[in-house]
């Protein structure tokens, strides 16, 4: 210890490598010796023999003692201190070579893992080959087949392993492909490419369920605020269209009061179904309506949506041509629901039909499946795609002058899934096209 200074304290003496020291205490002590039996036989003439010999044994008794007692000492100290090995010249020598070694086969590991897997293999196979010839050329024929089996186990574990380590990237690579993005690669022995292939879909799954992850956030926040804002526009919305009404019934002047009442009255009532519309698609994107499915008879339910829009077909001059499945054709499905799937699909043809064209109502069974669908020519120009047109706030229209939402069809894929269904939308041309897919219900 030394007066200021915390813990253990290393004077000059305990810096110098132990093994260092040892070799130079040996060497003195060696030296004494020597110098020892040098004075006595030079000596041993003249001299009480005796007397001198106790002399020179006590003087190197005393020395060797002295160097002996400092080695025990920095010793001491040297453990104490902890890692006493470290200040040695045979460790500083060996952590050199090590250092250099790792050095130069982090160097070759470097080269090996960027050199393409069929060169490895091709490196592979022509050094095995290379063993073989040599063992074959430089052996006797009795120990050939020593050689071989050898070999043999090898290569036989290698492949083994290999195999091994193409079912787990396999599994992960099926799991991941299924959706489980929580599944994680056991990468314990594995070596090579087959561990970083393996890092890789690690890498993957996370980077996937991170995406997934920000997506359903995302997502939950836009229905959140959209169910907010609706919940806190209808009570404004339905002062306005009740004033308005009352307002309409009294005799207002001027006349162009009344005009001014009759437009307030129209996009009041436009502003209230949009943000029905908008509550019921947020219900129907986040599965948040109750379905109550039972045994549905799908041509029933659509002639009666047909017969709900006949003035409607008449005034737009559609002529609706039905072609219907076999009586008694059902499905599973929420009668109440697929209403509203049928109502959304035939306003928007009255809405974005041509005038005086036919519109064509489908329904067949087939396979299982039972199918409606519906086609029209559009009054306008289709320059959009099916999976655009089925996003919300999206209509076929560009100049988006008509009185639409753009959340009818979004709501009728929405509902048709909740129930178990699909629909699926066709553009060809002007040609418009909805095609709704139940599972046929087969029940009692």
């Amino acid at each position: 210890h030394k007066k200021g200074v915390d813990g253990i304290y290393l004077n000059l003496l305990d810096k110098v490598p132990l093994d260092l020291y040892i070799a130079f205490v040996t060497g003195v002590v060696a030296l004494l010796i020597a110098a020892f039996a040098l004075l006595i036989a030079y000596f041993s003439g003249g001299y009480d023999l005796a007397a001198l010999a106790l002399v020179l044994a006590c003087v190197c008794a005393l020395v060797t003692g002295l160097l002996a007692l400092s080695v025990i000492l920095t010793f001491a100290t040297r453990l104490k201190k902890g890692e006493w090995w470290r200040n040695n010249v045979i460790f500083m020598v060996l952590r050199l070579i090590w250092k250099v070694l790792r050095l130069f086969g982090q160097k070759i590991a470097f080269i090996a893992g960027n050199i393409p897997l069929i060169w490895k293999t091709a490196i592979v196979y022509t050094v095995m080959s290379l063993l073989e010839l040599t063992v074959i050329i430089c052996t006797d024929k009795q120990t050939i087949a020593l050689w071989w089996f050898a070999e043999k186990i090898v290569v036989t574990a290698v492949v083994f392993f290999s195999v091994i380590d193409l079912k787990k990237l396999s599994k992960a690579s099926e799991e991941i492909a299924s959706g489980n993005l929580e599944y994680k690669v056991d990468t314990r022995n594995m070596i090579g490419d087959f561990k970083r292939h393996a890092e890789s879909l690690s890498s993957i799954s996370d980077g996937m369920q991170k995406a997934v992850n920000d997506r359903m956030k995302s997502e939950h926040f836009k229905t959140e605020l959209i169910t907010n804002v609706s919940h806190d526009l209808k009570t404004p919305l339905t002062s306005i269209v009740n004033y308005v009404d009352l307002m309409k019934k009294e005799d207002i002047q001027p006349e162009k009061a009344k005009e001014y009442l009759e437009v307030l009255d129209r996009q009041s009532k436009r502003l209230q179904k949009l943000t029905v519309d908008l509550l019921e698609a947020s219900k129907a994107s986040t599965g948040n309506i109750q379905v109550n499915a039972e045994k549905t008879d799908i041509n029933v339910l659509l002639s009666q949506a047909i017969g709900e829009y006949e003035e409607k077909f008449n005034e737009k001059g559609l002529e609706v041509i039905t072609s219907l499945a076999d009586e008694g054709t059902c499905i599973k499905a929420d009668g109440r629901l697929m209403w509203r799937v049928l109502d959304n699909i035939i306003n928007n043809i009255c809405k974005y039909a041509m005038e005086n064209t036919r519109v064509y109502v489908n329904t067949a069974l087939s396979g299982g499946k039972v199918s409606m669908e519906f086609k029209n020519v559009s009054k306008y120009p289709l320059n959009i795609s099916s999976d655009e047109l089925m996003e919300r706030f999206v209509r076929g229209d560009a100049s988006r002058h008509t009185d639409g939402s753009g959340l009818g069809l979004s709501i009728a894929g929405s509902l048709a899934e909740l129930q178990g269904g699909k629909l699926f939308l066709t553009i060809d041309g002007d040609l418009f096209k909805v095609r709704i897919v139940f599972d046929e219900y087969k029940g009692e």
